[in-house]
């Protein structure tokens, strides 16, 4: 939960700042709106917070980590996601789980984005990525963990708020499905906890609900003008 209050302490300190800088920007954004009308070929960077909810085991069994990844926009409304998430879990206070993500997705814009120039955008996303996990027992003196290396597809919904057409906040929930072996920690009748590994996931797998920021950087190519 620290990374988030880091990331909203953030967030309020750029948006006070901001208001210092806001006629250079305006008029810097609106070059760049005039200049890439649609803003295909687009290339951000982005740095984010990410909860990660199991359906199984401690229902208080949550991931709480952090992430980067960069975007290029294809089209006007096909966006590409390609993402590393590192998050670590707690688990009934006996044991500690590690997820590793990296992966990829496409975004479909379900209005048109009108160069971000909009406050809000939202979207539907569905991909893939590769899923490492870790788990080991609490202690200088407990066996060694076990781990489990799998793929993974994932889809969900999101929205940007554009707080300007080149920088914006994302929010995504999306749910992601383990394809393969399963690999947790479940606690026994005498409160003792195990290790279990399952050879078919089924639809076990993660709830993850993600808040970025991403700035524009570059434009990979001239999108054609309308």
């Amino acid at each position: 939960m620290n990374h988030i209050r880091w990331l909203a302490v953030l967030l309020c300190v750029w948006l006070s700042v901001n208001p210092l800088h806001a006629t250079k920007n305006t008029k810097i954004d609106s070059l760049y709106a005039a200049l890439y009308p649609s803003q295909a070929g687009a290339f951000s960077l982005g740095l984010r917070n990410t909860l990660s909810f199991f359906n199984h085991g401690n229902p208080k069994e949550i991931g709480t980590g952090i992430g980067a990844h960069f975007r290029i926009l294809v089209v006007d409304r096909v966006n590409t996601e390609w993402f590393a998430d590192f998050l670590p879990a707690n688990v009934f206070n006996r044991a500690h789980r590690l997820d590793y993500h990296i992966g990829w997705s496409v975004m479909f814009y379900l209005i048109r984005t009108h160069a971000f120039q909009r406050k809000f955008t939202p979207y539907v996303l569905a991909g893939n990525c590769f899923d490492y996990t870790f788990i080991r027992m609490n202690g200088a003196d407990a066996p060694p963990g076990r781990k489990r290396f799998s793929s993974a597809v994932q889809a969900g919904i999101g929205c940007h708020y554009n707080i300007t057409p080149r920088f914006d906040l994302s929010l995504t929930t999306q749910y992601m499905i383990h394809l393969g072996k399963e690999l947790h920690a479940e606690q026994q009748e005498d409160g003792s906890v195990v290790i279990e590994e399952h050879k078919h996931a089924g639809w076990e797998g993660h709830l993850l609900i993600s808040l970025s920021l991403n700035y524009k950087i570059a434009q990979l190519w001239n999108p054609k003008r309308k």
